[in-house]
Formats: C-alpha cells, sequence, structure tokens
C-alpha cells in the first residue's frame, strides 16, 4: 500500500445532523481496490496543510454506491474534520486505503445491528452489504440509539431498511421531546425486543466505548455465541498499517488485525475496554427473558409497544 494518498473530489455533501455530515468522494482515476472494499474497513482521508484522519466507509459501490467512489459520514470533532466542514463540492482532498479487516456477512443467519450515535456509519455500509447479499430472506433488526431526536443520522439509509421486507427498525432516544413516537432510553433497554424481532443467532455492534462492553455481555445473556458478535472498535489510528503502534491494543495492531474484532477475540484483549466499562458490563442485570414476538406483530421501524 502506498503512503502516497490517491487525488478525490468532492461531489456530494449531505448533512446528517448539526454536527456530522456524509461526504460522497470521486476518486481521479477511479480505483478497483476501493470499489470491492469490504464493510467495516476504512480509510486516511487527507487535507493538504491540515492533516489526515481515519473514516469508516459507510457505503460501498458493492452494495449500492456509484463505482468509483468513497462514502465517509464525519462527526466534527478536530482540526482535520473542521476544515474537512469548511469545503464545498468540487473540492478536493487525498484518500489512502482501504484498511483493516471488515465485518464477515451471514446473510442466511438472522442477525442483529446494534449502533449508538455515529456508530450506525460503520455498521451502514454492513447492513446494506448483507441485504444486498441475500438469496433468501432471514430476518434483520437494528437497533439503533441516539441521545436526542436531533442527533439521529443517516435518515435515507433508516427510510430505506425500513421499507425492505423482513428488516426490523427498533429507534431509540434518551431525551425524547413531544414530537418523538419511538422507544425511549438507551439500546440496553431494548436489547431484548431486538433480539426477539428476528431471533438472531448473531450480531455486530458499533457505537461510544462506553456502550461496547456492556452490549456484548447483554447479547451473552441473551443466548449470543462471543464469536457470534462482531465489535467495530474506535482507536485513533495514524498510519492505517501497523507501523506507527498508535492504536496498539494489547498483541494487535486495531488498524491491520480490525478494526472488526469478535467479542471472543476481545474478552482474550482486556485493554480494548477501559476497566470501568468492563466492571459495568460485568454488574448489568440479566435481560428479561425475550417472548417471540408473532409474525406480523414484531416491533417494526421504530414504533414503541403500546
Amino acid at each position: 500500500m502506498s503512503w502516497l494518498p490517491q487525488r478525490a473530489r468532492i461531489v456530494a455533501i449531505a448533512s446528517e445532523c448539526a454536527d456530522t455530515r456524509t461526504f460522497v468522494l470521486a476518486l481521479e482515476p477511479p480505483s478497483p481496490r476501493f470499489d470491492t472494499a469490504r464493510p467495516g474497513q476504512f480509510v486516511m482521508l487527507s487535507i493538504l496543510g491540515v492533516g489526515e484522519a481515519a473514516f469508516t466507509m459507510s457505503r460501498l459501490p458493492s452494495a449500492g454506491a456509484a463505482p468509483g467512489t468513497v462514502t465517509v459520514t464525519v462527526r466534527r470533532v478536530g482540526s482535520v474534520t473542521g476544515h474537512l466542514f469548511t469545503l464545498r463540492t468540487g473540492a478536493r482532498v487525498g484518500v489512502r486505503g482501504p484498511f483493516g479487516r471488515g465485518f464477515s456477512l451471514a446473510p442466511g443467519v438472522p442477525t442483529l445491528y446494534v449502533a449508538g450515535g455515529c456508530g450506525l456509519a460503520p455498521l451502514a455500509a454492513a447492513i446494506d452489504g448483507h441485504l444486498a447479499a441475500q438469496t433468501v430472506e432471514t430476518p434483520v433488526s437494528i437497533l439503533y440509539g441516539a441521545r436526542d431526536m436531533a442527533t439521529r443520522i443517516l435518515h435515507t439509509s433508516l427510510a430505506r431498511w425500513r421499507a425492505a421486507p423482513n428488516v426490523h427498525v427498533l429507534e431509540c432516544v434518551e431525551h425524547p421531546t413531544p414530537q418523538w413516537t419511538g422507544y425511549v432510553g438507551g439500546v440496553l433497554d431494548h436489547l431484548d425486543d431486538a433480539v426477539a424481532a428476528t431471533g438472531a443467532e448473531r450480531a455486530a455492534v458499533c457505537g461510544p466505548p462506553a456502550m461496547l462492553a456492556s452490549t456484548c455481555a447483554a447479547l451473552v445473556r441473551a443466548g449470543l455465541a462471543p464469536a457470534g458478535i462482531q465489535v467495530a472498535l474506535e482507536r485513533q489510528m495514524k498510519c492505517g498499517e501497523g507501523h506507527c503502534g498508535r492504536c496498539y491494543v494489547n498483541a494487535r495492531y486495531v488498524c491491520t488485525d480490525g478494526p472488526v474484532f469478535s467479542y471472543a477475540e476481545l474478552m482474550a484483549m482486556p485493554d480494548a475496554f477501559r476497566a470501568e466499562d468492563r466492571a459495568a458490563a460485568a454488574q448489568s442485570p440479566p435481560l428479561v427473558a425475550p417472548t417471540p414476538w408473532p409474525r406480523g406483530t414484531t416491533p417494526m421501524n421504530g414504533q414503541a409497544r403500546g
């Protein structure tokens, strides 16, 4: 992999919420390696004179995005993202990648995708890839939690998934407004419903670091095997190729061995989660045993049960 970035032009910008935007980049020239990228892989995006940062691709050409493009959903949190938000369509940036190990898809197995906040962006490509690869419809649950209604992202994707057959979208917010008609609380509060909606046998999880350990532990208590739970870790990756050591966790490099790991792998990597998050996960009460919902009555499209 070359250390030199490939030139790309911003061809579309979509505002997701106040601090998050989706950028579609057209590679100049198009590169086959980006067209065959896997869900969960990331790119290093650079702005000349500013710096470089890692972003997971939120849409892929293999599952609906235009060939020759890279799509990233970015939250404004630092100097690179701050400068990126000042750019308009037509501006040029640099892109390296794709890097890392992504999600393994099993479109024939009932699957639950659990996302918190901007963690929906890395999972979006996996969800699209799963649905595109299905030959026989199997149920899929998407549990998405946000702080409040205004901080939700990827509205277009959520609407597309809601319209897909046998896909159950459950949305929750921690701080509801009178306009909110979905679930209230965090993802852990509704994990039992999400598992029951599809009889999930495997799961993929991405979100704030404090959420990951508790969610994985709850999924195991709900009956999923640790090897069947995939987790996308967030780390400050600098080189993307396992040279700088900035993302080193125990004996693994997140940029090359991840960023997607099975929970079984993470159980052998104690530094993957903060000590307080591991302790909170261990002390969490067991989930209420979910009762399977009759066909046609599952909690779909984020609507609360009445």
